[in-house]
This record gives structure tokens, sequence and C-alpha cells, in this order.
């Protein structure tokens, strides 16, 4: 599963900026382009797989098709909720 690695970058980067912005990551926004190497629903199962694996069980996933972008997979935008007190 090649798609793992690059899965798993992308969820750290949107962990980072959660922490960076002092939320808890809710949610992630991605766009499928020409290159992204996958169906929709295929990517879709990869993330949630990943997602489980790091914790994230609960993780909102948005997934966009843009077949006219030259691009892979993009993390575009993040949902964040306030921590617990």
């Amino acid at each position: 599963m090649h798609e793992s690695g690059m899965i798993r970058a992308l969820i750290a980067t949107a962990r980072a900026e959660a922490t960076r912005r002092g939320g808890l990551l809710r949610g992630i926004h991605v766009r499928l382009g020409a290159l992204a190497g996958g169906s929709p629903e295929h990517l879709r199962e990869h993330l949630e797989i990943e997602a489980r694996a790091l914790g994230l069980g609960g993780l909102e996933l948005h997934l966009t098709q843009a077949p006219d972008r030259p691009t892979g997979v993009e993390l575009t935008a993040i949902e964040l909720s306030e921590p617990s007190p």
C-alpha cells in the first residue's frame, strides 16, 4: 500500500497545523487531482484506516475530485474543535 506513507504524512501535517493553532483536529479536506492514483473510495478507505491507526477514528474526511488539476492528493483545509478543559 504505497498510499499509507503519503496519507500518514498528510494527517501528520494536518495534526501539526491543528496543534499550532491550539485546537484539536476534527476534520480534513482533501482534493484529488488527476495524479491522485486511485478512486476516491479507495483513498477514503486508506484515510480511514490510517486515521484509526493514529487514534483519530472520528476524523471527518471531505474528499473533492478535481480531475482538471494536474496534482495528486492535496490537503486543502482542516477543521478544528476546542480542546477539552
